[in-house]
């Protein structure tokens, strides 16, 4: 799907044209994401891009009070583990739901990859759905 190399600047590269992409292992099937340059289930380095539905469960979060600097009136905000349908966990910002009422979160909701432009990039974030 793509020629970029398997970096993390290549992944934000894809973010940036709202694109969620990782790798999969040509031999034993699994994905990864961000991705790397070699299968860590498998050790291949026989792996291809592929772009990942961004569904999936939340299976963590917190809730941020002391953000780093670009963020501080945004606080609090909530951040997330999600296991995507593909099966690699990816962390992303959460929204839809009010990070001063983290009860309404809740481990094993199902949600959706967001794309948020902030700071002239784009940044991977998760919704319920």
């Amino acid at each position: 799907m793509s020629e970029k190399p398997f970096t993390v600047k290549s992944f934000y590269d894809h973010l940036s044209k709202k694109k969620l992409m990782g790798t999969k292992c040509k031999g034993c099937k699994a994905y990864v994401a961000p991705p790397r340059p070699l299968c860590p289930k498998c050790g291949s380095k026989n792996i291809e891009w592929a772009r990942l539905s961004g569904k999936g469960k939340l299976e963590a979060f917190t809730v941020i009070y002391v953000p780093p600097t670009a963020l501080v009136g945004k606080i609090p905000y909530a951040v997330g583990i999600v296991k995507l349908e593909e099966g690699p966990r990816i962390t992303g910002r959460l929204l839809g739901i009010d990070a001063e009422k983290p009860e309404k979160f809740n481990v094993g909701m199902k949600v959706e990859a967001a794309f948020v432009e902030e700071a002239s990039k784009v940044i991977l974030a998760f919704k319920p759905c």
